[in-house]
């Protein structure tokens, strides 16, 4: 329970089916660091759900995950970042935290965990299938793609099949303090949207100043730090080129920032490694799946072909501009998450 409405729903939804329920709350990142700052899991938001648990008569528990949220989240993102990489921390919380730590100690009560993620799970002949969310606008499966048979064994997402302002109703009528609470859009732990502040304020020391240059090697201007860009940026690039200009490539040994037209910064082949399967195999050689290289990319067609590893080459039909390394390449049979796993260096 985040404090949100969803996870508030979710616990309303599975009360009035009659299961017993135990609210509990992860308390993620130490708040007085100051690079946190004010966020989602911040103490206010630990007294919300502690509201809602104590409305619907459950009880409630609050989990230190600190030291692992800080190791397997936190310092990953930094690092990714400072080796010009574009990390996606909510994957990692979920696979790494939730579905990981979290699920573990469920078991060991022998407990289902149970969350507002907008994701469905459906028995497929003889195996569990992850599906997309039912409100497309709210689908959250790409977050997902982590998860394995085992784990969707023992999950169950309460609102994966409601359009968000269902779960609004819902939460109004069970007469919850979060129904009109208004979402958190940012990074949990970036609570201003500045990443790069985020990771010079976590990492005093550590920006090296490098060149933005074109794909000829000429200078155009010069920059803080390869961890404030991500392939494809427009914006922010502090340069006068006199066409649109966006980053083809970062060079994190030489602190360069290489920038380029659109056509350049797009990419129809890369390879993704770190690959996890849902159904716990690949597919038998070459398959067609849509593939999303970003949460709110509409997806692409393409090409999938694993390889040894846990990598696979992805050939798209199209170029899609910024294929970022370090972001998530999501592979999708209609509705199912198939797998998928980060976007490698080229």
């Amino acid at each position: 329970m985040s404090g949100g409405v969803d996870s508030s729903a979710a616990a309303a939804i599975l009360v009035d089916q009659g299961h017993e329920v135990v609210g509990v709350s992860m308390r993620v990142h130490d708040h007085s660091d100051l690079a946190r700052g004010r966020s989602c899991c911040a103490p206010d938001d630990l007294e919300d759900a502690r509201a809602v648990a104590r409305h619907l008569g459950i009880p409630f528990y609050v989990a230190n995950v600190e030291d692992e949220f800080g190791r397997r989240v936190v310092d990953r993102f930094v690092d990714d970042y400072l080796a010009g990489l574009t990390p996606n921390p909510c994957i990692a919380c979920n696979t790494e935290v939730k579905f990981d730590w979290l699920l573990r100690r469920a078991r060991a009560l022998g407990a289902k965990l149970a969350t507002g993620h907008y994701a469905r799970v459906e028995r497929r002949g003889n195996r569990l299938a992850l599906l997309a969310g039912s409100d497309p606008a709210k689908d959250q499966s790409y977050f997902l793609h982590g998860l394995g048979q085992a784990e969707l064994a023992d999950l169950i997402f309460p609102v994966g099949h409601l359009p968000k302002g269902e779960v609004r109703a819902l939460a109004s009528r069970a007469g919850l303090s979060t129904a009109g609470k208004a979402e958190s859009q940012e990074i949990c732990f970036v609570t201003d949207g500045d990443a790069g502040r985020f990771v010079e304020l976590r990492r005093p020391g550590s920006a090296r100043p490098g060149e933005v240059v074109d794909g000829s090697g000429r200078v155009l201007g010069r920059h803080g730090g390869v961890h404030r860009f991500t392939v494809g940026q427009r914006r922010g690039l502090g340069i006068a080129r006199g066409e649109p200009a966006y980053v083809v490539r970062i060079e994190p040994q030489a602190a360069r920032v290489v920038v380029g037209t659109a056509a350049e910064a797009s990419s129809e082949r890369f390879l993704v490694e770190e690959i996890r399967w849902v159904g716990a195999r690949p597919p038998a050689g070459m398959r067609s799946f849509l593939v999303r290289v970003r949460h709110r990319h509409e997806g692409e067609r393409g090409n999938v072909l694993p390889g040894a590893g846990g990598t696979a080459e992805v050939r798209l039909r199209a170029a899609v501009r910024g294929v970022a390394p370090g972001q998530a390449a999501v592979f999708y049979d209609g509705d199912e998450v198939v797998g998928g796993g980060r976007i490698a260096r080229g």
